[in-house]
C-alpha cells in the first residue's frame, strides 16, 4: 500500500480532543472545484472525503467508539460545507474493508467494528439528505496482488446500512470482477444507486469501451438501468503524498473508454428495453 509513496508515512495520533480545524483549506479546495465547472454541462459533481475511520488512531478518549464519534462529529463541518456548496459529498472509506482482510480480528470482532464505522459515518451525516452523498470503498491504490482482499461479500451488508443514495465499489479489480453475481441475492434497498468500478487503477491496460459496457449492462440487468452510474475502482492518486502508479496520460485514456463505454452500454440497454 505504501509503494508509491513520495514522501513518509507519518500516523496521525489523537491526543487532545478532537476539533475541526480545516476551514481554509476546505474553502479553498471548493472554490477550486467550482472553477473547474465553469462553462461545463454536467448533471453533478461530487467532491470527496475521507471517512472518521480514516483519521489515525485514539491515545485520548476512553473508548474507541467516542474517538470515531469526536471525529464524525468534526468531520461533519466538512461534510456540510461540500453540500451547502452545491456539490454531491462522497465519503471516501477504503477503511471498512481492511477489517474483514485484518487476521487480529476474529469474526465477532470484526462485526462490531464494522457496525462501529458506520455508526459513526450516520452520525456525522445526520440531516444530510441521503440522495446527496454517495458511500465510496475499495481495497487501496496500489498495483498489488490482491490475494488477501476480503470478499464484497463481507462488507456489503455493512456497506449498505450507511446513509447514502449512492454506493462506489471495486468492479473492475479481477479479483472483484466477478461479484457482480452478489446482487442476483442481494437486494438494492429501494432509491439507491450502485457505481461499480468498470475501469481500474490497478493496472496500466486501457480498458476497451465494449467490455466497459458489458460490465455495466451486467448489473444493469440485475438492479435496472436506473440504479447504475459508470464509475472507477478508486481514485488514481487518492492522496497528494502519492505517486500515481497509472500514468496521467493513461489515466484520461481510461475516463475516455468509461464515457465512451456508457454511451454503448445505455444505447444497448435501450434496444434491450430493460
Amino acid at each position: 500500500m505504501g509503494g508509491g509513496a513520495i514522501a513518509p508515512l507519518v500516523p496521525l495520533v489523537c491526543t487532545e480532543p478532537v476539533r475541526y480545524c480545516g476551514e481554509e483549506a476546505l474553502q479553498r479546495d471548493i472554490e477550486n472545484l467550482k472553477a473547474a465547472v465553469v462553462g461545463l454541462d454536467y448533471h453533478s459533481v461530487f467532491m470527496p472525503s475521507v471517512a472518521p475511520s480514516g483519521v489515525g488512531s485514539n491515545e485520548y478518549y476512553p473508548t474507541e467508539e467516542e474517538f470515531f464519534h469526536a471525529v464524525g462529529a468534526a468531520l461533519r463541518t466538512e461534510y456540510q460545507a461540500i453540500v451547502d456548496a452545491g456539490f454531491v459529498l462522497q465519503i471516501d472509506d477504503p477503511f471498512l474493508t481492511d477489517i474483514f482482510s485484518d487476521p487480529a480480528l476474529n469474526s465477532h470482532e470484526r462485526h462490531r467494528r464494522a457496525v462501529m464505522y458506520v455508526e459513526a459515518i450516520n452520525e456525522s451525516l445526520r440531516g444530510i439528505p441521503p440522495e446527496k452523498v454517495r458511500f465510496h470503498t475499495c481495497y487501496g491504490i496500489n498495483e498489488g496482488p490482491r490475494v488477501h482482499d476480503a470478499a464484497l461479500e463481507e462488507v456489503v451488508q455493512y456497506m449498505l446500512n450507511v446513509n447514502a443514495g449512492a454506493f462506489s465499489f471495486e468492479a473492475a479489480n479481477p479479483r472483484h470482477e466477478h461479484e457482480y453475481h452478489l446482487w442476483e441475492r442481494i437486494k438494492l434497498p429501494e432509491g439507491k444507486i450502485l457505481i461499480p468500478g468498470v475501469i481500474t487503477h490497478a493496472s496500466n491496460i486501457v480498458e476497451h469501451p465494449e467490455w466497459i459496457a458489458e460490465r455495466l449492462v451486467r448489473f444493469a440487468k440485475l438492479v435496472g438501468p436506473e440504479h447504475v452510474i459508470a464509475g472507477a475502482d478508486c481514485g488514481f492518486s487518492s492522496q497528494a503524498t502519492y505517486r500515481p502508479e497509472v500514468h496521467p496520460t493513461v489515466i484520461w485514456a481510461k475516463f475516455q473508454a468509461l464515457s465512451e463505454g456508457a454511451r454503448i452500454a445505455t444505447t444497448t440497454l435501450r434496444r434491450m428495453s430493460i
